[in-house]
């Protein structure tokens, strides 16, 4: 059986990276690129992700070697009738380990059509760590990082108010776009960032607060060789979700931004 690559698997497409996202788990394949995938097939949005591994140790290197594709099996009931089906999404154009290669990380910012960050770092990952630096290469915290690449993109634009990120964090913890916020401006204060940074974080960012209301199992050892038997590919990062009609206040905000600023 062939490995899932886009030498293999020539349908799938290539998109404009506006989306940068931290975390390589289930639930941000399954459900966030799920959204984006559809979207893309809905709308002009032309859209892919770059995914960034929040920790030293992660998927990034099994996800760059099926050139970023995986299935997508959703299993269960739509409109009562039953689902079981298999999609390739091919929106994650690749993945970057930062503390490998943290210079082409902190390129992210640099892209001018980057426009949307999104993250689940685990419930603890949205913290204020005192002993990260700006220096850092990256910086240890998930709030350190992005503060990082937000002040390399204001000096990168020279303050432009357009080059703003709508930021969704979905980590599982109450007001998380909340907390988020007030670790970045911890940062702001603890590495002098000035109040020009301050003032554009503040008016040209949004951080949003998100309920998620979506399950996502791990990887389905059980019925993974049915599976890529199924679909005619040997893919390592296939997620299965159960699938329903429920919604979710992330997928409304961006499917709503996407509207918005394609």
């Amino acid at each position: 059986m062939e490995r899932l690559s886009r030498k293999t698997a020539p349908g799938a497409k290539t998109y404009t990276e506006k989306v940068i996202q931290f975390g390589e788990g289930n639930f941000l394949r399954a459900f966030i690129e799920w959204i984006i995938w559809k979207t893309n097939q809905k709308t002009d949005f032309d859209a892919s992700v770059v995914i960034v591994q929040p920790i030293d140790r992660g998927m990034v290197d099994m996800l760059n070697e099926q050139d970023c594709l995986y299935h997508l099996n959703l299993q269960g009931l739509d409109k009562g009738q039953p689902v079981d089906s298999v999609d390739m999404i091919d929106v994650v154009s690749r993945g970057i380990n930062p503390y490998r290669d943290f210079d082409e990380y902190m390129k992210l910012a640099e892209q001018p059509q980057m426009r949307f960050i999104i993250s689940n770092t685990t419930e603890a990952g949205i913290a204020f760590d005192p002993d990260c630096k700006l220096s850092d290469k990256p910086a240890l915290s998930y709030p350190g990082k992005l503060t990082q690449l937000l002040y390399h993109r204001f000096e990168y634009f020279k303050g432009d108010m357009s080059k703003g990120f709508i930021i969704f964090p979905c980590e599982l913890i109450f007001e998380n776009g909340k907390h988020l916020k007030e670790c970045i401006r911890q940062y702001i204060d603890l590495w002098n960032l000035g109040e020009d940074f301050r003032n554009w974080f503040e008016n040209a960012c949004g951080v949003y607060s998100t309920l998620v209301d979506r399950i996502v199992p791990g990887y389905p050892r059980d019925t993974a060789p049915q599976l890529c038997e199924r679909v005619g590919y040997q893919d390592n990062m296939l997620p299965t979700r159960p699938d329903s009609m429920c919604c979710s206040s992330l997928q409304r905000l961006l499917t709503t931004s996407a509207r918005s600023h394609c």
